[in-house]
């Protein structure tokens, strides 16, 4: 067996046996959430009930916003949990002046 055919064969096992990260966005709340996906080349939102999760692919790094107020990069077999409410409290600058 040449070593191309023998490279060739190994990387297809790999490929079938190495899994595909799945992040999970897991809905603490009591509410839907609705989140967006980033992938790069494209976008996709999902909207998850009270209670429940949604698991996406990603490969790479993954961009996931939602009700928690900005971005998380994201991969693997990374979770998010979100109870709804932000993370991140926006501040007007010129009330604290």
């Amino acid at each position: 067996m040449s070593t191309t055919k023998l490279l060739l064969g190994t990387a297809a096992l790999f490929a079938m046996v190495a899994p595909a990260g799945a992040v999970t966005v897991k809905n603490a709340s009591a509410g839907e959430i609705t989140i967006g996906i980033d992938y790069g080349d494209s976008e996709k939102i999902e909207t998850i009930a009270a209670g429940k999760s949604v698991k996406f692919e990603c490969k790479e790094l993954c961009g996931v916003t939602g009700p928690w107020g900005f971005s998380w990069k994201v991969q693997g077999d990374d979770t998010i949990t979100s109870d709804g409410h932000s993370l991140v409290t926006v501040m007007d600058d010129k009330k604290a002046e």
